[in-house]
């Protein structure tokens, strides 16, 4: 992390941030199934590791400019699977940047790894604000 604003002129492909360490701990897990129902079992369900995902991307670049807008995300899973209690670690790396029509869009690649296991990997594009 730095003080200095990632702007798109900063932000170069092939660039890593991270790992971004993600515990999936009682504090989190009850925080998803105050939102989406009781988990059963002790694997972490797909939704636990994307919403890490998401939270690994928001900090992983700080600070950002004010206005940027998630245009889309794809997600691919590998079939291996977390453990309630486990550790995620997250990379997120620039995979591309290109201005069209007088916007910035970046495409961040994000992977989620635990014990050992690439659990999936995602991407995450942004048109970015400055």
């Amino acid at each position: 992390m730095t003080d200095k604003m990632w702007t798109f002129d900063r932000l170069i492909p092939g660039a890593g941030f991270g790992p971004v360490v993600v515990s999936l701990d009682a504090d989190r897990v009850a925080g998803f199934e105050g939102v989406y129902g009781p988990i059963t079992g002790d694997l972490a369900p797909d939704g636990l590791i994307v919403a890490g995902m998401m939270e690994a991307y928001i900090r992983a670049i700080q600070p950002r400019p004010k206005g940027n807008v998630h245009a889309a995300q794809k997600l691919a899973f590998t079939g291996a699977q977390a453990r309630l209690g486990d550790t995620v670690s997250y990379t997120v790396t620039v995979l591309s940047k290109e201005q069209k029509k007088g916007r910035n869009w970046i495409i961040f690649a994000i992977e989620a790894d635990a014990n050992g296991k690439a659990l999936m990997r995602g991407d995450v594009t942004a048109i970015w604000a400055a």
